[in-house]
């Protein structure tokens, strides 16, 4: 398959060709005009001198007498190093001047100067010719005169006039090439306006692209803005599902763990205790999994459409303490907040995404802990972020391969007597993302776990 040429060098190509061609007609203009003036000029010269020659021409009654006009071949001599070759011919025999110098051959009634180019010892002359009929005794007498110059003063102009032709002709592409390159990149401008919009929204972001966009882009970004409401519906329909879904088969798995719990109050037989002890685990393994599913869904829900306000941290976190609480007494669990700063801390979150995090946070420190332990949730206010710091005296993380371990239903390596889901940490990570924080899981210098939460703070 062959590999799509890119939009940068489809403007490019086709500007720098243009270019090109206008500086090689640029060149061979300004070289072929320089070259016709000097030649013009020369031949200017050249007929001056002719004519000069010509007027100076007397007939006698046997004889010829030329006054050849020196002051003109002076003029034609000075010009450069050129040098002036001269012949005179009457009835086509030669009568002054160099007989070598070859002459053109005329009709009789030619009587205009005519212009040539020869070689002449093997040097290029210019020469100019006239002849005229004279009419001596009654006789018709024909004069023919040739002045030649050679051209070395008309090839330095034209190697001067080159070369500065050639330092604007290289100068004009320059020019067009840095023109073709700005212009370019302002008709890229847009697109890579766009896709830079597009690339820095985050992995939940699905809202319509918006903003001043030219018209010849609008078909692209109608396009993407339908296949982002499509994929948008998709996926309020699978978390729609995944959340009716959950919901469904808790409250029947609810039922199920009641009627086990007062089936097992009945029953007298060890093996069918053993049994239903064993459902109700798995019960609850499931209620739990269908309860994290339920937060799971409402993240994705909530972060394309963040209800971003500002918060009084300490207020949400012992909120969600005092919520964990019941469940902490059944451990004989305390849950202990602190501000380590002194002074109120205020963060720009949204509310429901943040007591979800705390919560599994929380969750887990309760569910990994020994019974009649201290949980301790510390804020601590370090320059522009605050971080979230809860500490347990649980069972921790040491020697456990915590690669992978932030993904969905993933778990650790020394949990797997715990009831557990594998979704709280990646809950937790996710809400993160969408609040521009940061989430860390470390071992606590003593014993248990140490969970960070760090969010900016306004």
């Amino acid at each position: 398959m062959r590999k799509p040429i890119s939009l940068r060098w489809r403007l490019l190509v086709p500007l720098i060709i243009t270019a090109i061609i206008t500086s090689a007609l640029l060149y061979f203009t300004m070289r072929q005009v320089t070259k016709q003036a000097v030649q013009a000029t020369q031949e200017a010269l050249l007929e001056k001198a002719v004519t000069s020659i010509l007027e100076q021409t007397r007939f006698t009654e046997n004889n010829v007498e030329i006054d050849l006009p020196y002051n003109i071949f002076t003029m034609l001599g000075a010009i450069s190093e050129d040098k002036v070759y001269y012949r005179v011919d009457l009835d086509g025999l030669f009568l002054t001047g160099y007989e070598d110098l070859r002459l053109k051959n005329l009709t009789v009634d030619n009587e205009y100067i005519f212009f040539s180019s020869t070689i002449f010892r093997g040097v290029k002359l210019r020469q100019a010719t006239v002849q005229q009929l004279f009419l001596v005794n009654g006789k018709s007498r024909l004069i023919q005169i040739t002045v030649a110059q050679t051209q070395l003063f008309q090839e330095a102009i034209l190697r001067d006039m080159s070369r500065n032709a050639g330092v604007i002709g290289i100068s004009f592409f320059g020019f067009a090439l840095l023109v073709a390159l700005l212009a370019t990149r302002s008709f890229l401008r847009p697109i890579n306006s766009l896709a830079g919009t597009v690339s820095r929204r985050g992995a939940h972001d699905l809202r319509p692209v918006k903003g001043p966009t030219p018209p010849e882009l609008m078909p692209l970004v109608l396009s993407l803005n339908g296949f982002i409401s499509r994929l948008t519906g998709t996926l309020r329909q699978t978390e729609t599902f995944i959340a009716e879904a959950a919901h469904h088969i808790r409250t029947p798995l609810s039922l199920v763990k009641s009627e086990s719990q007062l089936a097992l109050r009945k029953s007298k037989s060890s093996e069918n205790r053993k049994h239903l002890h064993n459902i109700i685990e798995s019960v609850d393994m499931s209620i739990r999994s269908a309860g994290q599913l339920l937060d799971h869904a409402l993240v994705l829900y909530r972060s394309e459409k963040i209800d971003e306000k500002r918060l009084d941290l300490a207020v949400v976190v012992q909120h969600v303490a005092d919520n964990l609480q019941p469940a902490a007494d059944l451990k004989d669990i305390i849950i202990k907040t602190e501000i380590i700063n002194n002074g109120d801390i205020f963060v720009m979150a949204d509310r429901v995404l943040l007591e979800v995090a705390l919560r599994n946070m929380l969750d887990n420190a309760i569910k990994y802990s020994n019974p009649d332990q201290l949980i301790f949730v510390k804020m601590v206010l370090d320059q522009n972020f605050v971080r979230i710091i809860v500490l347990d005296n649980g069972r921790g993380i040491k020697g456990v391969k915590t690669k992978g371990i932030h993904k969905r239903f993933k778990r650790g390596s020394n949990v797997d007597d715990v009831i557990g889901s594998g979704l709280g940490l990646a809950i937790i990570s996710e809400i993160c993302i969408i609040l521009g924080g940061s989430f860390i899981l470390k071992n606590n210098k003593g014993v248990g776990a140490c969970a960070i939460l760090q969010l900016p703070v306004c």
